[in-house]
């Protein structure tokens, strides 16, 4: 049974099945929400410390808008080391990288209230992500826009002109255009979003959604 803390904080150690693009962009992930609880901890001292000095009538407003701050500061920063685990590193795990790669971007603007710190790793993580996914689509592959279902077809096959032969031969000659004909890319559809994109792609190229 997996303990509360489990299901807060990511577990360090990456599948062995993951690409390895992929395992260093979860490495960076998991380092930042790291950084992302370190820095909730460091803005509630501050906090602390700064509504203290103000309420002894050591320190000014000034301060006391720090120490506001710092308590706002300080949930942001451990609600996204919360859902970080939850939209990104899951998602890896779970072989959804398209949107793990999406979501890192979220994270990326909201690390910048962690000191910047957290944001860092969560841009190595978008690019490493984005590295990956490259590598699967084949080369000169655009992916689809959303929500179109657009399918480049194969140039029709055009038969030979049948000779003046017997029916057998023309016969024989229609059965290897059949089979020639045959011999097209094949294609799979997206039960996710209905697009069809070329069998041999491990995920959609337009939701990310693995191939099933």
């Amino acid at each position: 049974m997996n303990s509360p803390m489990g299901t807060i904080i990511a577990h360090g150690g990456t599948p062995p099945w993951l690409p390895r693009e992929v395992a260093e962009g979860r490495k960076f992930a998991w380092w930042a929400q790291i950084m992302f609880f370190l820095m909730a901890f460091i803005w509630f001292v501050i906090a602390i410390a700064s509504i203290v000095l103000y309420v002894a009538g050591s320190a000014g407003r000034g301060t006391l808008l720090v120490g506001v701050f710092g308590i706002f500061a300080m949930l942001i920063c451990f609600l996204a080391a919360v859902f970080l685990k939850r939209t990104v590193i899951d998602a890896i795990d779970q072989g959804r990288f398209h949107d793990a790669k999406n979501d890192s971007i979220v994270w990326i603007i909201f690390g910048l209230v962690g000191f910047v710190l957290p944001a860092l790793f969560m841009i190595l993580t978008y690019a490493k992500l984005g590295d990956s996914l490259a590598a699967q689509a084949p080369l000169g592959y655009q992916p689809y826009a959303a929500g179109t279902v657009q399918v480049q077809q194969p140039a029709p096959y055009m038969a030979p002109p049948a000779p003046v032969q017997p029916p057998a031969p023309v016969q024989q000659a229609s059965q290897a255009g059949q089979q020639h004909h045959g011999h097209q890319t094949q294609m799979v559809r997206c039960k996710n979003c209905n697009v069809q994109y070329p069998m041999f792609m491990h995920s959609c190229p337009n939701c990310g959604a693995p191939k099933e």
